[in-house]
């Protein structure tokens, strides 16, 4: 028989509906977290280069020496953690190293805490480690983990806490108040620290905060971050994990009779990325326009919206409207005027949507344009 925790999962609402949107020919698609510009060409062009003078053999475990340096030397001069060579693994893609993460630290029964809005990868991935997922609601503290709500979730089954900042879906980022007082509140607490930070290089105003400064929780913690976002290295498959000595001699066991190695190629482009590709401010700065753009227009409409720290991500409110179900906008929106975005039930919170700015903004425009003759019907004043 297949394992029921395997039966029991479900193809993600942000897949479906980026899926049914392919039934319009016409459709303008906001859903996918895919980025839209192009790779570095140095990273391409450096990558074949390597390709054609030497054999593709299979990469050192845990990734080489080369990529294993810029990996340490990145995360300790941008954001002054304390890892070096040994403490690496170089993963195919975050969400390899997010599952080899899980199945290392979790047993059957223990709890993992995910801040709401949360991105619903996790959630198979706890499932299939036979835990269960507990979430924190953030929603009054404007989409910020505190630690007074942290305190009220831990139990004496608390194994780990995910934080994923910036956040996917809401493009919020922990404020440094607020990431001290859970720090120090975890520091004699056995909870491991699981820290999402793929959209790290993506902050509009350079106030992100990486949990590898906090060397006095370097034991627990648990950082897990890749190139898809920042580089636009979606397809290459290429993510990193930083852990300290003991973790990491654990977690690379199940790496190991997982993948066993992320592809050559990939590690080598990913290598290019950071040795000579490590400064993506245009990219930045046009997502930073992008979601500008975004976030005036919906409340111009009357959706209330935090304004984007990171990511490229703008997370509506509903609150103003006449609508009661998130779901059902995302696919009266799509049938209706071709426009596809995600609802924010698929991210555990009601009366929210998501819109991906993956497009330009000349097609935002268009998009936003059909959005807000749509839900003008919906106004409650």
């Amino acid at each position: 028989n297949i394992n029921p925790k395997v039966i029991d999962q479900k193809i993600s609402l942000i897949r479906k509906i980026s899926m049914k949107s392919g039934e319009y020919e016409d459709v303008i698609n906001l859903t996918i977290g895919e980025p839209d510009l192009p790779i570095p060409t140095e990273i391409v062009d450096q990558t074949i280069l390597y390709m054609k003078n030497n054999r593709m053999g299979y990469p050192m475990l845990g990734g080489s020496v080369e990529i294993r340096e810029e990996i340490v030397n990145f995360y300790k001069t941008k954001y002054d953690s304390s890892y070096d060579i040994d403490e690496v693994i170089v993963t195919a893609g975050a969400t390899e190293a997010l599952s080899t993460t899980l199945k290392t630290i979790l047993n059957e029964g223990d709890e993992v805490l995910i801040p709401l809005p949360f991105y619903p990868g996790y959630l198979p991935l706890i499932d299939f480690s036979y835990a269960k997922s507990v979430f924190i609601d953030t929603t009054s503290d404007e989409l910020q983990l505190t630690v007074e709500s942290l305190k009220k979730h831990i139990t004496p089954k608390t194994k780990a806490l995910i934080l994923n900042y910036p956040n996917n879906p809401s493009g919020v980022v922990l404020s440094k108040k607020n990431l001290d007082e859970i720090m120090k509140f975890l520091r004699d607490k056995d909870i491991y620290i699981i820290s999402d930070e793929i959209y790290s290089e993506i902050t509009f105003n350079n106030d992100f905060i990486s949990v590898g400064k906090y060397h006095f929780l370097k034991e627990k913690i648990i950082l897990i971050n890749g190139f898809s976002k920042s580089h636009s290295m979606t397809g290459w498959r290429l993510g990193y994990i930083l852990a300290s000595k003991k973790l990491k001699d654990e977690l690379i066991k199940v790496h190991q009779y997982t993948v066993t190695s992320p592809s050559a190629i990939s590690e080598y482009g990913g290598y290019i990325a950071l040795s000579k590709c490590s400064n993506i401010t245009t990219y930045t700065n046009e997502y930073k326009k992008r979601c500008e753009y975004v976030y005036n227009r919906l409340n111009s409409m009357g959706i209330t919206t935090l304004e984007p720290k990171g990511t490229f991500y703008v997370f509506g409110s509903l609150n103003n409207f006449n609508i009661d179900s998130s779901l059902d906008f995302a696919l009266d929106l799509l049938e209706n005027k071709h426009v596809a975005i995600v609802p924010g039930i698929a991210f555990g919170v009601e009366g929210y949507f998501r819109i991906s700015c993956n497009k330009s903004v000349e097609i935002l425009k268009i998009a936003l344009d059909k959005m807000e003759n749509y839900i003008k019907k919906y106004r409650l004043n």
